[in-house]
């Protein structure tokens, strides 16, 4: 068990170790899960300048390696032999060969023009077929990677290829509504199989080569005899599109998989459907037999695999990980691993028997949208699509209360500036009051017509700032609950809206490709502000007030001053829309994020681009307090990434790449500080905040993680 462990231990960390040594080390093990060995032995020795306060896993995650395409992955399986995994990918046009042992790259097929919907391996393993968009398969020889075939025939893209068990055909499917056998030394077309009304999405072979199952969009499978190509069979059950359908090893079944959320388990001679598999809440994408025929793994764009126990129907296993819809998954060779693939960018590779569900904090039953921490740091609020806010207490890890009312998505939450109130915003057109000592709903604020996006309060707490589709802001007493002004003039759905640090001011962000300033005591509009060519996805005032800094679909940032209206820099670098930015607590720097997956920083006076920071995974937003108080923090944290402390108890944030550290005062680069690595499974959370020494991660998996940075006198010991 320990061999096991601490080659799950090393999976996870070997690049960060490699690179950073034993300075790395502790960062590292400070991650290790509560039932590993290796924790239980030197986590009490564990030197490091930083602890999980609550949130540890209680164990390994059933997924063992992450294996990264640069664009969405459309199908992973292994090699006959378990040694290797092929992968296609539907938007950089490639299909990849990975080492299952090291996760290593081993070969890039380039060669299609289009997308690749899949790709599978030859019997021997000596070969792989692809097929994509381009109306093409290729055959590839995996030890050259040299592409030795291209099949043309079919009219329209193709979904599948598959390889006949003895690898001398191969059968493929089309949107063309046909599925074609291929000789695959000539590379000549031998049957096209006709009779389905709609796309064929999939085709494989029977376990003797006899046979051929094809699923369609016209709801049905069909049986055809490969040597006659006549269809013995047609299998009519599902109420949606067929996505797939797969022979057990025996050849004596099918499994289906459909659009209507269910796969179905078919007998071959009788053609009678024996048992249909409930439990996946979207489209079931995919779904194949384990080696021995016990069991099958089902994929569904519900962004989980489930296993399912052939003789009973029964679900043995959900497989949870993937942030994105699973495309397909399959067995290794013995049954022991399961490969998934999905639009997540990744594929993922499954322990069949482990099971171990890991639940830590894990009181939201849907994504967490924001987590943001009280003024005084001793409690959290979090926002959830469980339709539910719940207030956190730091010290205990504890759920002190759950803001239930809202019958719909919460889309945000923040505090008041005295810690005793919260506003929540939500999709069932209100926003509410919440009293965080008791718990209690002391005001609905209803006026919105549409869905509320976001609630800020004033810096006195006096009052609040909503902002709706309903192409309105809204400004709220905090002590009667009613609506003071409505913010009329906008064209179109209303992003975001906060005050100035004195309170005289709001500024709003708006789908109309405006920003505007507000009066906050006659509610008029004081100044448009145009000039972007998109959406505007969120605007903010500088420390002092006298600029505002915009955020635009159109992949610029643009400075504004406040008194006369006028746009006096256009921020311009970014290759994709930005989402927001920020000023820095002195007002000399902006930082701005974007979709291109760069955050860069200006200079707020020349409007000069300062520095870029590039990183692989897509940076969503920055947080930056209502006080102008903290420094930003980017809230998806890419492999890599440090969260950096020194000797003033002053959290940076730190890219491999740069090194770029934020300080209260300043911004600038640095190196030589202690580092808190942010391991592969917590990389991504879907919200973060800190306050002081704290930091909390909030994850689309309902999961909360509070960190504590430890006091590191660093500069004292070395006077």
């Amino acid at each position: 068990m320990t061999v096991l462990d601490a080659g799950r231990f090393l999976k996870e960390s070997f690049d960060f170790i490699k690179k950073y040594s034993l300075e790395g080390c502790p960062s590292a093990l400070a991650w290790l899960p509560e039932n590993s060995e290796i924790w239980t032995v030197y986590g009490s020795r564990v030197d490091c300048p930083w602890k999980l306060c609550w949130g540890r896993r209680k164990s390994w995650s059933q997924c063992e390696a992450v294996l990264h395409h640069i664009g969405r992955v459309s199908s992973a399986v292994f090699s006959p032999d378990g040694m290797h995994i092929v992968s296609a990918s539907s938007d950089d046009k490639t299909v990849w060969i990975w080492n299952t042992t090291t996760g290593e790259c081993e070969a890039e097929l380039n060669g299609h023009s289009d997308g690749v919907n899949s790709a599978v391996f030859s019997p021997d393993g000596m070969h792989i077929v692809s097929a994509s968009y381009d109306k093409t398969a290729r055959i590839w020889n995996t030890t050259t990677g040299e592409c030795e075939a291209e099949l043309k025939g079919h009219s329209h893209q193709l979904s599948s290829a598959v390889f006949s068990p003895d690898g001398m055909h191969i059968v493929s499917t089309s949107y063309d509504k046909t599925a074609r056998i291929w000789n695959t030394t000539t590379g000549e077309c031998e049957a096209e199989l006709e009779g389905h009304s709609d796309w064929v999405n999939s085709a494989v072979f029977s376990p003797d080569g006899m046979h051929i199952v094809s699923a369609s969009n016209d709801k049905t499978e069909r049986i055809w005899n490969t040597i006659t190509g006549v269809c013995e069979a047609v299998l009519e059950g599902h109420s949606q599109y067929v996505n797939s359908a797969a022979f057990s090893p025996d050849g004596m079944h099918i499994v289906s998989t459909s659009s209507d959320y269910t796969a179905q388990i078919w007998n071959t001679i009788t053609g009678e459907c024996e048992a249909e598999l409930h439990g996946h809440s979207y489209t079931v994408n995919s779904a194949v037999f384990s080696p021995d025929g016990m069991h099958i793994v089902s994929t569904s764009y519900d962004k989980t695999a489930r296993i399912w126990n052939t003789t009973t129907g029964e679900c043995e296993a959900e497989l949870e990980g993937h942030s994105d819809g699973v495309t397909s998954a399959v067995f290794s060779s013995d049954g022991m691993h399961i490969v998934s693939a999905s639009r997540d960018k990744t594929a993922r590779i499954w322990n069949t028997t482990t099971g171990e569900c890991e639940a830590e904090l894990k009181g939201h039953s849907h994504w967490v949208y924001s987590a943001v921490f009280s003024p005084d740091g001793m409690h959290i609020v979090s926002t959830s699509y469980d339709k539910t806010a719940r207030i956190w207490n730091t010290t205990t890890g504890e759920c002190e209360a759950e803001l239930e009312g809202h019958s719909d998505w919460v889309n945000s939450a923040a505090f008041s500036p005295d810690g005793m109130h919260i506003v929540s915003a939500s999709n069932d057109k209100t926003a509410r009051i919440w009293n965080t000592t008791t718990g209690e709903c002391e005001a609905e604020l209803e006026a919105h017509l549409d869905p509320v996006y976001s609630a800020a309060f004033s810096p006195d707490g006096m009052h609040i700032v909503s902002t709706s589709s309903d192409y309105t802001a809204q400004i709220w007493n905090t002590t009667t609950g009613e609506c003071e002004a409505e913010l009329n003039g906008h064209s179109c759905s209303v992003n975001s809206a906060v005050f100035s640090s004195d309170g005289m001011h709001i500024v709003s962000a708006s789908c109309d490709t405006t920003a505007r300033i507000w009066n906050t005591t006659t509610g008029e509009c004081e100044a448009e502000l145009k000039g972007h060519l998109d959406s505007v996805n969120s605007a903010v005032f500088s420390p002092d007030g006298m600029h505002i800094v915009s955020a635009s679909n159109d992949k610029t940032a643009r400075i504004w001053n406040t008194i006369t209206g006028v746009c006096e820099a256009v921020l311009e670098g970014h290759t994709h829309r930005v989402n927001s930015v920020v000023f820095s607590p002195d007002g000399m720097h902006i930082v701005s994020v974007s979709r291109d997956n760069t955050l860069r920083i200006w200079n707020t006076a020349t409007g000069e681009q300062e520095a870029e920071l590039s990183e692989e995974s897509e940076n969503t937003s920055l947080l930056f307090s209502s006080d102008n108080s903290k420094l930003p923090v980017v809230s998806s944290i890419p492999n890599g990434v440090f969260i950096n402390h020194n000797h003033n108890s002053q959290i940076q944030v730190s890219l491999e790449s740069s090194l770029l550290d934020v300080y209260r005062e300043e911004i600038f680069h640095t190196k030589n500080h202690h580092k808190i690595w942010i391991p592969p499974p917590f990389s991504k959370p879907s919200s973060i905040d800190y306050h002081f020494s704290k930091l909390c991660l909030g994850y689309n998996s309902g999961q909360i993680l509070l960190l504590e940075v430890c006091m590191v006198l660093i500069l004292y010991s070395t006077l």
